[in-house]
């Protein structure tokens, strides 16, 4: 089945491509994903300098750096997902050089003079690494959870950053998702696909966070069954166990 989706690959990138003020979400295919492989760390045509070594833990996800460990272990409940684009795998690690070129990267269809734009708005950014995850359900199989942690040259270029990603959204009117409890500098949003073309109605959350010099997004795609209240209960045990990372919550 084709899952519409919110890219919320570095939606700083996203920000940024709209020179002209306009975002342009891109759609990804997890078709023919398998759900039901353990883990898939090598990247499937990524550089082999983009993509780090498949040792460790794997079962509820690698803790082997300070960023990995901020990321939620994978819940009783769920199980490691589909490998997340562009990256080619469903648990990851980008250092600060490779984040900052995957980023630049993401400049199809600019003029020369924008390319230049982006790319020094890039370098501002101070971007330092980022990892990411992907999570699917048990019990309900369609629902895939993507959690990115970004980490920034100090806690201003988070706060910037953090206002960059959800002004965009907040701009472009899409609705608003549900609260986070106990974090005040969290944001959600919802958005919705249904019609001609995609066999079930779908829905999208995108949640944006930031605490000291990390951003975190967090992206669930599902039925219209996702209910906000697991929605927000995911992302406050994402940003509850980043005040411990290296614990489970």
């Amino acid at each position: 089945m084709k899952r519409p989706t919110v890219r919320i690959v570095l939606s700083a990138t996203v920000a940024l491509l709209t020179v002209g003020g306009a975002v342009t979400y891109g759609a990804v295919s997890a078709a023919g994903a398998d759900r039901s492989a353990a883990t898939d760390i090598w990247g499937d045509g990524m550089p082999a300098e983009l993509v780090d070594d498949p040792a460790g833990d794997l079962g509820r996800g690698r803790t082997d750096t300070p960023l990995r460990k901020m990321l939620l272990p994978v819940p009783d409940s769920h199980r490691l997902g589909p490998e997340a684009m562009p990256f080619g795998s469903n648990d990851g690690e980008l250092d600060g050089r490779a984040t900052t070129r995957l980023m630049k990267q993401q400049q199809q269809g600019l003029t020369g003079a924008e390319r230049r734009r982006f790319e020094t708005a890039v370098d501002r950014l101070g971007l330092q690494g980022m990892v990411w995850r992907t999570y699917a359900q048990d019990e309900v199989a369609d629902h895939i959870t993507e959690v990115q942690i970004v980490r920034l040259r100090n806690a201003k270029d988070a706060k910037a950053l953090f206002a960059l990603q959800t002004g965009v959204l907040r701009a472009l009117k899409v609705a608003k998702g549900p609260a986070v409890e106990g974090h005040k500098n969290a944001t959600c949003f919802k958005d919705t696909t249904s019609g001609p073309g995609t066999e079930n109605d779908l829905v999208v959350y995108a949640c944006y966070a930031y605490r000291s010099d990390t951003v975190v997004s967090v992206e669930f795609n599902g039925s219209r069954e996702l209910y906000p209240s697991v929605v927000a209960g995911f992302v406050k045990k994402q940003l509850d166990h980043i005040a411990s990372p290296g614990e489970y919550v």
